[in-house]
Order: C-alpha cells, then sequence, then structure tokens
C-alpha cells in the first residue's frame, strides 16, 4: 500500500513512475509527519488512500517541501527515497506536467 510517485503531462500520461513498494511514502502520510507538518502547503494534502495531483504553480513549493522532509530524516533509505522524489519533481518544471502521488 505505498505511494507512488508519478511525472505526467497534460494527457495523463505517466513520463516517469517511483514505486513505493517499501511504504516509505505511505508512512509519512498515515503516520501524521506530513499531515502534521508545520508551515506545509503541499505534503499535507497528500492522500495515502486516492489520488493528489500538483501544478506548475505548486510544484517550487513541493520540491521545497520534500528537501525539508529528506533533510529531517535519520533512515538513508527512506532520505534516499525522498530525494528520487524530489529529482523527480524538480524534472517536472515544463509546460503541462503535473506530480501526481498515486495512493492505495
Amino acid at each position: 500500500m505505498g505511494i507512488d510517485v508519478a511525472l505526467v503531462d497534460e494527457n495523463q500520461v505517466e513520463l516517469e513512475v517511483i514505486g513505493d513498494s517499501r511504504n516509505y511514502l505511505a508512512k509519512l502520510v498515515i503516520g501524521g509527519e506530513w499531515r502534521n507538518m508545520e508551515g506545509s502547503v503541499c505534503l499535507r494534502l497528500v492522500d495515502a488512500y486516492d489520488l493528489t495531483i500538483f501544478n506548475q504553480a505548486q510544484l517550487p513549493v513541493l520540491v521545497s517541501e520534500l528537501e525539508r522532509t529528506a533533510s529531517l530524516q535519520t533512515n538513508p533509505e527512506i532520505k534516499s527515497h525522498i530525494q528520487e522524489v524530489c529529482r523527480v519533481v524538480s524534472a517536472s518544471r515544463g509546460i503541462h506536467m503535473y506530480v501526481k502521488f498515486i495512493g492505495d
């Protein structure tokens, strides 16, 4: 029951997907770390059981929040996974590109 992250175009074609087979992101959502993150605008909205889509205007904030989350991780595997998500989100800065968090 992980939360996969996909880079999608305007037609919802998935250009790149990062799986969450170890449930790293799901645990951050369900455990409340993202929902309760002080000052969070984007990550607090990620739904572990549904789709959450961020558009171009939201991506700089999303990247910042992901970077902050990664910097707080003590588990190197979780940190690495979040950094990979950051890489995909950062690469999505183009016209009609979106980032989709795919919950259960």
